[in-house]
């Protein structure tokens, strides 16, 4: 199904031989591979994402009493043993050589006077293998990796993918808006490395930019999801803001308190069991806090981005305890892909977030993302390299029917706070098939509105919804970030990854 209406014969036309869709840490280390590697990206971006806002790490096996076993065991630890072993593996082991790779590419990792990494623990690691920049992580690699793109000259336009056109299971090209114009991009390959769909959620740490639609469309066009129902929550979220305070922050010794002063928790421990613990406290009317106040690093030089906001709302993290909540955050399941990779639909990769490579299980173990991220966005550019494709030379048309004077903008508060309500950190059976039930309703409407780009998009995080909904009332169990309160064990018979793909008119009728 396609959403907006566009005729190929009416549009600008362009060719590229690869698009690159996001500029996060998976895209732009993807094109600079490519660009390496002789080939000719072009990167379409909304703007700033998540990247930028990762203040923790990037995990890898740098010191020489670690094991890259040791960190393949603790990733799988933490998925609840759902993770694919092979892919973990090809994380651990080529972690390492990503890492010189960022700092060839300019990303200056804090180091000791010995000039070895500077590195931390975070929680589910056994071993202190967490590189940073002290609390900006993020923000460094992807100003370092910016420059390296436009330092090879790599094509950067700001616009908006709308639609993925295929054929056969197989690319034709895209639909780009791009200064408020619609583009008909042919292209060879296509690389989608637009981030997560947390965003969905009505508290988020994610930035505005980072929305969920991505996931409905590629569902529109046939591709498999994966685990859409593991969403990832940030134990620890400034109260009332998207401004997450790392995990590094416990990892320095950080403790979590509620108004009575009680700590409840192990702060190590994986941040599913940390979230669900600041929950259940919350639950039941306690306030919770992140007491900074005997850090045993200083806190101004150590998390300067964080200190500095806390300030900012009036917060001494020297003085006063921080209040938290959490936040859905991280967005474990996605577009299903190969070790490379490669997707379902011939000629289309997705890296990052948005991709499903499995490596994360049921819960993703701290600051492996970024690790993904330039491991994937790797590979996938020398697999594209290997492969021999032309340009498929369709015309492409879509014209909507019976549709209705509808603007569908305001269900998008709908939607998020279903999503917190039924399938937030608990969630049980009544009420996800009722929230199964009134994002269908939101659904439905949108299917007959006004094809233009704001009705798509709300269309599109309702699919999106309705696969993580789905999801997480099939897996009849407790995994990881997924909880079922009314089947609280983890059953063997759910050791499998979910998939989700369907036919628009039957989930429509």
């Amino acid at each position: 199904m396609y959403y907006i209406e566009f005729d190929s014969d009416f549009l600008p036309n362009k060719e590229a031989d690869i698009l690159v869709i996001g500029s996060g840490i998976a895209g732009l280390f993807c094109a600079i591979t490519l660009k390496n590697l002789k080939l000719n990206p072009i990167i379409i971006t909304r703007g700033i994402g998540n990247t930028y806002y990762s203040q923790g790490g990037i995990a890898a096996v740098v010191s020489k009493g670690d094991s890259t076993a040791w960190h393949v065991l603790d990733t799988l630890r933490a998925g609840r043993n759902l993770g694919d072993v092979k892919n973990i593996e090809v994380l651990a082991q080529e972690g390492p050589n990503r890492i010189v790779d960022l700092e060839l590419y300019g990303v200056n990792f804090d180091k000791k006077e010995d000039g070895s990494f500077d590195t931390t623990i975070e929680g589910g690691h056994s071993y202190k293998r967490v590189l940073k920049v002290k609390d900006y992580t993020g923000k460094a690699i992807y100003e370092a990796l910016l420059k390296k793109a436009k330092d090879l000259d790599i094509t950067i336009l700001e616009g908006e993918l709308l639609e993925i056109i295929t054929e056969d299971n197989a690319l034709v090209g895209c639909i780009i808006e791009q200064n408020n114009e619609r583009i008909f991009w042919r292209s060879k390959f296509l690389v989608l490395a637009t981030g997560g769909a947390a965003s969905m959620y009505a508290h988020t740490s994610n930035p505005l930019k980072t929305r969920a639609d991505v996931i409905g469309i590629a569902l529109r066009r046939g591709f498999l999801i994966e685990n859409p129902e593991f969403i990832q929550f940030h134990p620890t979220v400034f109260e009332n803001t998207n401004l997450l305070i790392s995990e590094a922050v416990r990892g320095e010794g950080a403790i979590l308190i509620n108004q009575k002063n009680e700590r409840f928790v192990n702060e190590l421990e994986p941040r599913d069991v940390v979230a669900r613990a600041i929950y259940r406290q919350m639950l039941n009317g306690n306030r919770v806090y992140l007491d900074m106040r005997n850090l045993k690093v200083d806190i101004k030089s150590r998390f300067p981005t964080i200190y500095n906001f806390l300030i900012e709302h009036h917060i001494d993290p020297y003085k006063d305890l921080v209040p938290i909540t959490p936040a859905a955050h991280y967005y474990i399941g996605g577009i299903r892909t190969d070790e490379n990779g490669e997707t379902t639909v011939d000629g289309v990769y997705a890296i990052g977030e948005v991709a499903s490579t499995r490596v994360h299980g049921a819960n993703r173990l701290a600051s492996n993302s970024l690790l993904e991220g330039v491991v994937f966005g790797y590979r996938a550019a020398y697999s594209i390299a290997l492969s021999k494709r032309s340009f498929k030379l369709l015309k492409a048309r879509n014209q909507r029917e019976n549709t209705k004077d509808i603007d569908c903008q305001g269900y998008l508060e709908n939607i998020k706070d279903i999503m917190w309500k039924y399938a937030g950190l608990e969630r049980n059976e009544e009420g996800l098939s009722y929230a199964i039930k009134k994002i269908k309703e939101v659904m439905k409407l949108c299917a007959t509105a006004t094809p233009n780009k704001r009705n798509k998009i709300i269309f599109d995080i309702s699919l999106s919804a309705y696969a993580t909904l789905e999801g997480a009332l099939k897996r009849r169990e407790s995994r990881g970030c997924h909880f079922r309160t009314d089947f609280p064990y983890e059953k063997d018979e759910y050791r499998y990854n979910t998939k989700i793909c369907f036919e628009m008119d039957s989930i429509l009728d």
